[in-house]
């Protein structure tokens, strides 16, 4: 869908993008045959669609994939959807918020775990990620488009300032890919911040092993919490670690983990030695 042709469908049904639920309708072609190359699906996969919008990835998704659900919040966007849709008889429109929908219920034909796609609000972005990685046995791999920050974050690797307790919680469970950076003049209206469309192929089983998940992700939650500190005084502020602090850093010099870094320099391994030990 071109811009004009955004513009026109608009008008036709009355609809006026709202700036509060983060509406920024894809207007570019090419960027959607480069997310369709990227994310190289068959005829026979199954995909559920976060925030469908006018269809700009709907109709295409329609064209090559055995089964779409695509979800859309917006009451007046998923009506115009739905009358836009209405020839393709493979896809299904939910009206409905994703952080509302009961995936196992929506899910229950599908055959095998589905694919997910979307686009998603800045503002709920981190909110979307979560709910999508604590339902990932419904899921093989999630295609995502997120501010180019968050992408950056959820990306990165130790050592760096963009690495922290996101990055942490999606490597766990997913292995993160960067595919496409998406230009801000891709959308309608125009964003004030660029994109990054990206992949995260949900694991079959977490990346590292650990005796006690909520104790690895409340010691994650802990060493990013003061960012500036040492590592040592970085977990002292945890109530989930109750050791003094001259016992926690003899803990740490005894599984090889410098009581003086920082949290950032930490690998998820590293991390998980930790939580184990404690």
């Amino acid at each position: 869908m071109y811009l004009p042709e955004l513009k026109s469908a608009l008008r036709k049904y009355n609809i006026v993008p709202k700036k509060y639920l983060g509406q920024n309708f894809l207007v570019d072609s090419d960027v959607v045959e480069d997310i369709m190359m990227a994310c190289g699906f068959t005829n026979i996969d199954w995909v559920m669609e976060i925030g469908a919008g006018l269809g700009a990835l709907t109709t295409r998704l329609a064209r090559e994939v055995k089964r779409v659900l695509a979800i859309e919040k917006d009451r007046t966007v998923c009506l115009a959807l739905n009358d836009i849709m209405k020839g393709f008889s493979n896809v299904k429109v939910l009206c409905d918020d994703f952080l509302d929908v009961d995936i196992e219920s929506v899910l229950v034909e599908a055959p095998f775990k589905v694919k997910v796609i979307g686009n998603l609000p800045y503002y709920i972005t981190t909110p979307i990620i979560e709910r999508l990685i604590d339902n990932r046995n419904n899921f093989e791999t999630i295609f995502i488009m997120v501010q180019k920050e968050v992408a950056d974050r959820i990306c990165a690797k130790p050592g760096g300032k963009d690495y922290g307790s996101l990055s942490v919680y999606v490597q766990f469970h997913t292995k993160p890919k960067a595919l496409l950076d998406i230009g801000r003049h891709a959308f309608y209206p125009q964003p004030d911040v660029d994109s990054t469309f990206i992949e995260m192929q949900v694991l079959p089983k977490p990346s590292v092993q650990v005796k006690d998940q909520s104790k690895f992700f409340a010691v994650v939650k802990a060493g990013f919490g003061q960012r500036r500190k040492t590592l040592l005084n970085s977990l002292l502020s945890s109530d989930a670690i109750t050791l003094d602090k001259p016992g926690l850093a003899a803990l740490l010099t005894r599984i090889g983990i410098d009581p003086g870094i920082r949290a950032e320099q930490l690998s998820l391994q590293q991390f998980a030695v930790i939580a184990d030990a404690i």
